[in-house]
């Protein structure tokens, strides 16, 4: 045999053993993005924080594949949906998993069960509130989250809604009566409230609009074999 041909066979053997390892699934080339949505992720002591995180973490390295928190973003969730929505190599979490979302995303979890409500001050005497789109007060929301798209959903007019970028700074509106109405989650805006030193006591839910999952959302360009190595992770940390 020539020397040439023994040459390119020798190297096309050792091109069909690399691609098991070279191209094998993990997160690295992905952009990790969250928000502030305690108590499932944000941001503490300048790092990434919360349940969804430490899932995140957790599973990861159970997929063989470990990702660290100085990986993982914490930016507006507009920007973030923005970003997951365009690509590439996009991945936001916590998202709450509805009919709406499902093709404009590839997903993995469930991270946990997120009940989207109304909330509103026990003293405005608001009351329960069984068809948003009747409501004479104006709702916040926190722009493109699930509670914006389900005030929409609900047939609330698009003047009777206001947004903001950030759940804290919606909180304050509720608080200081800019809005008498703030549709967001049960959980994280309960949290949220409290942080900003009000007591919870003095809020109530005055409607649900929805009680979804939360998951990990990945940009539709993401490689299959990515969302299913994380898939097994979560699968094996729960």
């Amino acid at each position: 045999m020539k020397p040439s041909i023994l040459a390119f066979l020798l190297y096309s053997f050792a091109i069909a053993l690399v691609p098991a390892k070279a191209y094998s699934a993990d997160f690295s080339g992905l952009n990790i993005m969250t928000e502030d949505f305690p108590p499932f992720n944000y941001k503490q002591d300048g790092k990434a924080a919360g349940k969804a995180v430490d899932l995140l973490i957790k599973a990861s390295q159970a997929a063989g594949a470990p990702i660290t928190r100085e990986k993982i973003d914490v930016i507006t969730w507009a920007r973030g949906y923005k970003m997951a929505q365009e690509g590439p190599n996009a991945m936001l979490f916590s998202m709450t998993r509805t009919e709406a979302r499902e093709d404009l995303f590839k997903w993995a979890g469930p991270i946990a069960q997120n009940r989207v409500v109304v909330w509103a001050k026990k003293s405005s005497n608001i009351g329960q509130i069984a068809d948003m789109s009747k409501s004479t007060e104006k709702v916040g929301v926190v722009r493109d989250t699930v509670g914006d798209q389900l005030v929409v959903g609900a047939g609330v007019a698009d003047n009777m809604i206001i947004r903001n970028s950030k759940p804290d700074s919606m909180a304050q509106m509720l608080i200081n009566g800019r809005v008498k109405l703030w549709a967001y989650s049960e959980t994280s805006g309960a949290q949220t409230l409290v942080e900003a030193g009000e007591n919870i006591d003095d809020y109530e839910v005055v409607n649900v609009l929805k009680s979804k999952d939360l998951y990990f959302a990945f940009s539709k360009d993401v490689d299959d074999s990515v969302i299913e190595l994380l898939q097994k992770g979560i699968d094996m940390a729960k």
